[in-house]
């Protein structure tokens, strides 16, 4: 071999190594995810074992893209009546931070009814007075026994009423002859006769 020839050869010798020593080079490690896919190929198509002690938000579809998520925990329905929430209103006080009685249940909030004298009021009159700022409103009459009730002056002992839960007072302002029936979709207030007899007595006198 001629001397100038073996520079050549150990050049040439030094790039096939390293050449080599690439190819034997480790791959970097998969990703959690791509060893999740190889572990389990059929992941799409799986589905979570169910147990009656687990709870999964249901989900409601709207007309926009993205579905919603009903708000959890539900005031109405896991009301954890045990557990009441304080916090510190002063240097002394301290007030709830919860939704009392009267705002979850709108029947179930005070009223104080004080109808003046001068109006000469009937009992419609009455009853539209005293669901004001309710959140409610009265239906129409829906047959004769209504029509009777509402045309009837209110008596002066219903001039004034409460404090006492809305509920009661609309009771009260009808009479043992009727009971009260609440629509919580409409928040409408309507009245239903107790007795159908009463319903057939009518009937007849006209």
């Amino acid at each position: 071999m001629y001397p100038f020839q073996k520079p050549r050869v150990v050049l040439l010798g030094f790039l096939i190594a390293l050449i080599a020593g690439c190819a034997h080079q480790q791959q970097p490690p998969p990703s959690e995810s791509e060893r999740l896919s190889a572990d389990y190929p059929d992941a799409e198509n799986m589905t979570l074992p169910y147990s009656a002690g687990m709870r999964y938000p249901r989900v409601v579809t709207t007309g926009l893209d993205q579905p919603t998520h009903e708000v959890e925990p539900d005031v109405y329905r896991d009301r954890d009546t045990s557990r009441v929430e304080v916090i510190r209103g002063g240097r002394y006080a301290l007030v709830t931070a919860s939704a009392t009685l009267q705002q979850r249940n709108l029947l179930e909030q005070t009223v104080n009814v004080s109808i003046p004298a001068s109006m000469s009021p009937s009992v419609e009159d009455g009853l539209r007075y005293t669901l004001q700022h309710t959140g409610y409103s009265l239906c129409a009459p829906q047959g004769k026994p209504q029509q009777l009730l509402y045309s009837r002056p209110l008596p002066a002992a219903h001039f004034r009423l409460g404090p006492m839960p809305l509920r009661e007072a609309l009771q009260v302002l009808a009479g043992s002859a009727f009971e009260v029936q609440a629509d919580p979709i409409a928040r409408n207030i309507c009245y239903q006769v107790r007795d159908q007899r009463l319903i057939e007595e009518v009937g007849h006198d006209r």
